[in-house]
């Protein structure tokens, strides 16, 4: 009965996943067919209720943020977490960790809450200072990378550590047996070993930021435009479909179309595992 049951609960799994994907196959193609894919990946202006649904704000907002979220946020986790494996006395180790897996156990709300508060005034100055322009606002592309890169630190750091804790002690012996400094064994013999999980936590921590909504929605600005830069507000395909959901009623092509744009965002998904499956297998000779 254990073994039916086991059984049950991964064919309802599946079965759950496999109507999900069949269901926003079928009306994102609509919106594709409605709006055109070249205009939903491509075109500049994004306003629904006109019939105007280009994409290229969206999808470059999504990008670009996540892809400022790892550089901010993942690829000092990779390093903190090397210190901790490798470095930081083992008294900090467990601390260090239970510490983490609180911060990544935070809804999104609350850092965007934080974030709202504490950091958009800053960046709101900053802005001001670099820019001469006592009008600008601190909400922006900028300001939602530094959110995104703060909110997937903690998981990276975590998925870090798990990588390089796989790392044979074997290995750090042989190196400290031949004379290697602790920083030597951990960037010459731990880092090249352990490399392949490390891109998974990274991958994984821009897939997280890519399709992060509500704690964006609160300091990108909700411009449906390309920023002029850093400092000026956009917005993404998540956030913006929150935005728009609660105007666009079910079966309309504005429907169809937002659901367009969450398989796009599928698909960027999708391709970012596929990259990780791809580099993480090792390679044979």
């Amino acid at each position: 009965m254990i073994r039916r049951l086991l059984v049950a609960c991964a064919a309802l799994v599946l079965v759950i996943t496999a109507a999900i994907l069949l269901f926003l196959g079928s009306a994102g193609v609509r919106g594709i067919r409605d709006a055109g894919l070249v205009q939903l990946v491509a075109g500049m202006v994004w306003k629904p209720e006109a019939g105007l649904f280009g994409g290229l704000p969206l999808v470059f907002g999504t990008l670009v943020s996540a892809s400022g979220a790892v550089v901010i946020g993942a690829v000092p986790a990779v390093l903190a977490a090397l210190w901790v494996t490798e470095l930081a006395p083992s008294t900090v180790r467990l601390l260090y960790r239970r510490i983490m897996e609180i911060a990544a156990a935070l809804p999104s709300v609350v850092y965007g809450w934080l974030a709202l508060v504490h950091l958009v005034p800053q960046m709101q100055k900053i802005a001001r200072r670099l820019r001469g322009d006592e009008a600008a606002s601190g909400e922006g592309l900028l300001t939602a990378s530094v959110l995104l890169g703060v909110m997937i630190a903690p998981t990276v750091l975590l998925l870090s550590l798990d990588a390089l804790a796989r790392v044979p002690s074997t290995l750090r012996d042989a190196s400290a047996a031949l004379g290697a400094s602790p920083w030597q064994t951990a960037m010459r013999v731990v880092v090249p070993h352990g490399w392949r999980g490390i891109v998974v936590a990274v991958f994984f921590g821009f897939a997280r930021a890519a399709g992060e909504t509500m704690a964006v929605q609160m300091v990108i600005g909700g411009a449906r435009t390309l920023p002029a830069g850093p400092f000026s507000p956009t917005t993404t395909i998540s956030a913006q479909i929150m935005m728009d959901m609660q105007n666009a009623r079910p079966g309309t092509p504005q429907s169809d179309v937002l659901f367009a744009m969450s398989l796009v965002l599928l698909v960027v998904a999708v391709l970012v595992v596929l990259g990780t499956r791809r580099l993480s297998q090792p390679r044979t000779a």
